[in-house]
């Protein structure tokens, strides 16, 4: 990079650094071997100037030089702030945000104080001007390792609590804002295995909302930014199993952790681009629902094993009935629109929820009652919000109407009193996007339409698998009452819903997914060899 600036050179190497401390155990230790090594050369230099220019030096200047070069390579780094737990017998449960003193002047005064110590000692000076520097050492690191030293203890308790928990498996959460689904979603299929587990939760700024929002039956450990410092003492010997559903990338800093096994289980199958990222091979272990997220990875040129792939279908979706009639002898269908969430950048935005009054006021035309679930991100951003509440007036004016036989839900009924499967069971079809709720609903074997923003029926049918067996609804609803008639009606789509549903979700059925995936993880939790 001829022209990068120095400074930019620096801050560059310097980000590194601090991502490969907070990221690696092998660069930690390199890192504290430099400055232990530093420290201790230093010592040595000191003194063989302090010997020139006065002889040998007497014990209490050494240990003086060796005092302040050690309290200051202790304090360089400044102490994050120890972990917190919810819910774990034997320890209180901690505040969520956790609170730190101001440590950064003890940190820079020590930084100062130790060197001057060190440049005292080499300028062969009396002790009493050699002790102002090293007393200064001594108070200003001294506050900064007493802070360590009650993180250590806090985080040690912590650990004495988990052995007692005797945990076999952990959920190592770096997600955002989506925590609440995903943590609910997964839990209850791990803890069916037969075995306690624990939530290690990174981001501290989603620590209240995933406690509030969230019934977990595990305990809940909070970390601090300084994660791998926490799992180096976290990680009991009963943990073997780290589970992951999020794709952050600072899942590396659970992914340091060695005899550990890293499984990613994601939070649902779709054809999204997050569903095949690169990083996957990194886990040593791939939970997928059945070969159709096999071949995704495949066709996507992503080289993973195929030994690291176990097919356990969705053990979520049991509780999904299948119909007890075809949908054309409902004299009035209800269809669920479920749109997706945009994501954060175009190239992963499927969402319809801009043209979901459209959608709608198409499916109220087509006959039809809606339930409309949007997804729980949507209602957190405010253009998206708008959205929302358009589509739910809509449906309102409908419902209201005396004149018009709608009967719709909307609102805090689909949205939080009723889950997501008893939403899909009150219906007979789906409109949606490309996402999970796709892959789920294949369980019931009832119809569904697909949303296509972009792309002609063809090219999103190619492009998205699951596709396949669905209704392509294009996004400016052109042609949608022909669509929509043949859905709610003859259903020529039905042979290939079921190839899909053998594809997409592993050929289970009823509670076989569940089951299989319990006996699996019970015999790996209990540690049988597979």
């Amino acid at each position: 990079m001829p022209d990068e600036s120095l400074r930019e050179r620096y801050e560059r190497r310097r980000l590194l650094f601090v991502h490969s401390h907070r990221t690696s155990l092998r660069a930690r230790r390199k890192a504290a071997t430099i400055v232990w090594g530093a420290a201790a050369a230093l010592v040595v230099v000191a003194l063989a100037v302090r010997t020139l220019v006065d002889g040998l030096p007497g014990v209490d200047v050494v240990l003086a030089s060796v005092l302040a070069s050690a309290l200051t390579a202790a304090a360089l780094r400044r102490p994050a702030v120890a972990p917190h737990a919810h819910g774990l017998p034997g320890v209180p449960d901690g505040p969520c945000p956790a609170t730190a003193p101001v440590l950064g002047p003890w940190v820079v005064g020590s930084r100062f104080a130790g060197p001057l110590t060190l440049l005292a000692v080499a300028a062969g000076l009396s002790a009493l001007v050699v002790a102002v520097p090293l007393v200064a050492t001594v108070v200003l690191a001294g506050r900064v390792l007493v802070y360590a030293a009650g993180v250590r203890l806090r985080t040690r308790a912590i650990a004495k609590a988990l052995v007692a928990h005797q945990p076999r498996f952990a959920i190592a959460y770096a997600g955002y804002g989506g925590g609440p689904t995903h943590l609910t979603m997964w839990e209850e299929p791990l803890l069916s295995a037969g075995f306690p587990g624990v939530v290690l939760n990174f981001r501290e700024q989603y620590c209240e909302y995933l406690r509030a929002n969230t019934d977990l039956r595990s305990p809940f450990v909070q970390l601090s930014p300084d994660a791998v410092r926490d799992l180096k003492v976290l990680t009991v010997p009963s943990l073997k199993w780290f589970f992951y559903l999020h794709n952050a990338k600072s899942n590396a800093r659970f992914m340091a952790m060695p005899h550990v096994t890293h499984v990613w289980l994601g939070h649902g199958d779709s054809d999204k681009p997050a569903s095949v990222f690169a990083r996957h091979a990194d886990y040593d272990l791939l939970v997928v629902s059945g070969t159709a997220a096999i071949e995704r990875y495949e066709n996507a040129g992503v080289v993973i094993p195929r030994e690291k792939f176990v097919v356990l279908g969705r053990p979520q979706v049991h509780e999904i009935e299948a119909p007890t009639r075809s949908i054309a002898d409902v004299d009035r269908p209800v269809v669920l629109y479920a749109p997706t969430w945009q994501g954060k950048r175009r190239r992963v935005n499927f969402s319809s929820l801009r043209q979901g009054g459209a959608i709608v006021e198409t499916l109220i035309a087509a006959g039809a009652d809606v339930i409309f679930r949007p997804h729980p991100l949507s209602k957190r951003h405010h253009r998206l919000e708008n959205f929302v509440r358009h589509i739910d007036r809509v449906l309102a004016i409908d419902t209201e109407n005396p004149e018009t036989p709608g009967q719709h839900h909307y609102g805090e009924l689909p949205t939080q009193v009723w889950t997501l499967n008893d939403c899909m069971n009150r219906s007979d079809a789906l409109v949606s996007d490309v996402s999970s709720v796709v892959s789920d609903w294949l369980q019931s074997g009832k119809p569904y339409a697909m949303v296509s923003t972009r792309w002609p029926a063809d090219e999103f049918r190619e492009l998205f698998p699951v596709a396949r067996g669905a209704y392509v609804l294009p996004g400016d609803m052109q042609g949608a009452d022909e669509i929509l008639a043949d859905m709610l009606g003859d259903d020529s789509m039905a042979p290939a819903r079921e190839e899909l549903r053998r594809a997409v979700l592993g050929g289970f059925s009823g509670r076989e997914s569940a089951e299989a995936f319990a006996a699996y993880f019970h015999d790996r939790f209990a540690g049988v060899a597979p």
